[in-house]
């Protein structure tokens, strides 16, 4: 028997005459019909796979567009609603959370004055006390402080230049009035440690050269340099006593 092998053809099946069963369709797409001739011994079907899978292929960047476009209006959408440079946080004067927490807290106080008579001291302590609230939560929103979900200031503590006066500013402040401190104690131990009674001192400061130290304390960053480059900072440590174990 002869095998007849025709590649497949987008034709009218109405162009070629020959017995139904040489003849087998194979639908490839809703625009054409693939036609393919088997003999009755051997069948042999060729097929073009190319074409799927530019199908494939084309189908597949759309939906990719279609994800990115999708994922761009999103973010969109996020970026009204929080401020951009930190995720998930507004700023305090457009935080209607931060503007609920006010009112309560204003009418907590007022409802609190209502037990009270006019002009008597506690309400005009409560009265005080609704005024430097009204200062606070106003301060909170001139200074740019950014609020969360619950309307309170979050500090920002990443060391952006934008927020230093949140945390890094105070923070500074507090490690200079704390070291002030130390260092003006420590002074005045050394100070009276000649002295005939200096457990006497202790309990009774006195006045005169603790005030002399005081005022000399406020450059205790330069007096604490100064000391440790001379080694008077640092104690010997055979002077260093040991409680037994």
């Amino acid at each position: 028997a002869e095998h007849i092998d025709m590649a497949a053809v987008s034709a009218p099946t109405g162009l070629m005459k020959q017995p139904l069963h040489m003849w087998k369709r194979v639908a490839s797409s809703p625009s054409c019909v693939r036609i393919a001739c088997c003999s009755t011994q051997k069948r042999q079907c060729k097929t073009s796979e190319e074409s799927n899978e530019r199908v494939v292929f084309a189908w597949g960047k759309q939906a990719s567009t279609a994800l990115a476009l999708a994922a761009v209006m999103a973010g969109g959408a996020a970026v009204e609603t929080a401020q951009a440079d930190i995720a998930g946080l507004t700023l305090c004067k457009e935080s209607k959370a931060f503007q609920k927490r006010e009112k309560q807290s204003i009418k907590r106080l007022e409802n609190s004055m209502k037990g009270y008579a006019e002009g008597s001291a506690p309400a005009l302590a409560i009265k005080a006390s609704i005024e430097k609230t009204k200062r606070r939560f106003d301060n909170y929103g001139k200074q740019g402080l950014l609020c969360g979900t619950d309307g309170l200031p979050h500090l920002i503590v990443d060391g952006d230049q934008a927020h230093w006066g949140e945390f890094i500013t105070p923070g500074i402040l507090f490690l200079y009035i704390a070291g002030w401190i130390g260092w003006v104690g420590r002074s005045y131990l050394i100070a009276i440690r000649s002295d005939k009674k200096p457990t006497q001192k202790e309990i009774i400061i006195d006045v005169p050269l603790a005030s002399r130290i005081i005022w000399r304390g406020f450059i205790w960053p330069l007096a604490a340099a100064n000391e440790f480059l001379s080694g008077q900072l640092v104690e010997d440590d055979a002077n260093i006593t040991v409680s037994p174990r």
